[in-house]
């Protein structure tokens, strides 16, 4: 092999180690690499599990490898190399080089080529040297993604931990909860139960549905001091949420075929621990607050307030016979803001819509936050078309602000935009409840949201 094509060579494998951003970049990198020295069909790396010692394609390791005869060749490989001082094996069109950590096997490297080759190929005088480097670059591979996920296990237990600084309303942070840990274990599927303290029996809370009720028969058997249970062989994970020993729910992992590896159990169990701590302190907050009146993130009313406020002002429009409306309005896609900016950003957009409420209000007009990204706002002496005007002034205010962003450090992004739909409703009334009244615009919100978001709905009976 003469000295530019060597050159050549180790220069794109250089590239391929240091520009690589993931597992298919890496794999794409080796392939133009070993093009110039090879004719290559196609590369695969397969490695070992570390805890099961089952071969995973390094592309997709939360996979088993589906191809039973690929699967048995690869072991069969993987073990022949083990105590071998061979750098690669020539069969048929297929190269083979071993992967190793010092004297530990990780995996093997498969060069299919597009012709067969002869063993004295020019190639084979520098296997020795390539074989080492890939194996360095794998290792170094493996060891830079354990790291990434050791900071993101912190962050999400920091996050997690945070919550409770802004939300305290157990329907809306459960939810975020699931989210934070399913981003986290993203090979299994992650449920979040809560216990019914009168029924004894487990709700599932997030997400909206569960594909095996067998989980049910598992939780069934939870108790405070079960601690965790591992179900079916590894591949269902049971961590229960405690509050002074006494069970206030679990967080299941599920997966139908993959095993919890002994990392991902341990960090479950802390992710579960800090959750209880979060849900515990999000209940007591909650007892605290029962009789407090403002929202705590956004300086609105709550919902607690907003339902004494609608029993007066129904009461009072009924007695002095004068027109009361009510705005329901939300966020639109703001799960999508939370799953790309995070949830600091989220609480900031909610602030930043709060604050554009209240100030394109009168002073006797009521805001209220009815939950999670939802706001409730009632308009007394108002009529359905001077409603339907706050409406649309709302609308266009919210779409236009820029919400700053800035200091939550987002790469390429200083400031985000979002929009909101509206429904509007007017009392009647022959209501026999005041609920009706936000309802008949939470049903005017639906349809504003159905047809297409960042509009205004009127409620017509």
């Amino acid at each position: 092999m003469d000295y530019k094509t060597f050159y050549n060579f180790m220069l794109k494998l250089t590239v391929a180690f240091e520009k690589s951003k993931c597992r298919g970049d890496f794999i794409v990198g080796l392939e133009s690499a070993f093009a110039k020295v090879l004719q290559v069909d196609r590369i695969k790396i397969y490695t070992l599990d570390d805890f099961s010692y089952t071969v995973k394609d390094f592309e997709k390791p939360w996979e088993n490898l589906s191809d039973v005869e690929e699967n048995k060749k690869i072991q069969e490989i993987l073990n022949s190399f083990v105590g071998s001082k061979e750098s690669s094996r020539l069969e048929n069109n297929v190269i083979y080089m071993p992967i190793f950590e010092d004297t530990k096997i990780l995996g093997v490297l498969k060069i299919t080529l597009d012709k067969k080759i002869k063993s004295d190929n020019d190639f084979f005088e520098i296997a020795t040297l390539v074989q080492k480097q890939i194996s360095y670059a794998v290792l170094n591979f493996k060891s830079g993604e354990k790291m990434k996920l050791n900071t993101k296990f912190y962050q999400t237990i920091r996050n997690i931990a945070k919550i409770i600084e802004t939300q305290y309303e157990l329907s809306y942070i459960l939810p975020i909860l699931g989210e934070m840990i399913d981003s986290f274990i993203y090979e299994h599927l992650i449920y979040i139960f809560i216990k019914n303290k009168n029924k004894k029996e487990f709700k599932l809370v997030w997400p909206v549905n569960i594909k095996d009720s067998k989980i049910y028969e598992y939780l069934e058997e939870l108790t405070p001091k079960s601690g965790v249970v591992i179900e079916r062989e590894g591949k269902v994970g049971i961590f229960p949420l405690l509050s002074e020993q006494k069970l206030l729910g679990a967080v299941v992992a599920y997966n139908p075929f993959d095993k919890l590896n002994e990392n991902e159990i341990n960090y479950l169990d802390e992710i579960s621990k800090q959750a209880s701590i979060t849900i515990e302190r999000a209940s007591e907050y909650m007892k605290i607050l029962k009789d407090a009146t403002l929202d705590a993130l956004t300086g609105l009313n709550n919902r607690h307030q907003f339902a004494l406020r609608l029993r007066e002002e129904t009461a009072s429009a009924k007695r002095q016979n004068t027109p009361l409306c009510c705005i329901m309005t939300d966020i639109d896609f703001f799960k999508k803001v939370n799953d790309t900016y995070g949830h600091a950003v989220g609480d900031c957009v909610l602030k930043n819509v709060a604050r554009t409420i209240k100030k394109e209000l009168r002073e006797n007009d009521i805001p209220s936050r009815y939950g999670g990204e939802e706001f409730a706002i009632l308009l007394p002496h108002t009529t359905v078309e001077e409603a339907e005007l706050v409406a649309q002034r709302l609308r266009m205010a919210i779409e236009k602000k820029k919400i700053n962003i800035e200091e939550y450090n987002i790469e390429g992004t200083k400031h985000i935009n979002v929009t909101i739909s509206v429904g509007v409703s007017l009392y009647d009334k022959k209501m026999k409840e005041p609920q009706l009244l936000y309802q008949n615009a939470d049903k005017a919100l639906y349809m504003a949201k159905e047809s297409g978001r960042n509009k205004v709905v009127v409620y017509c009976n």
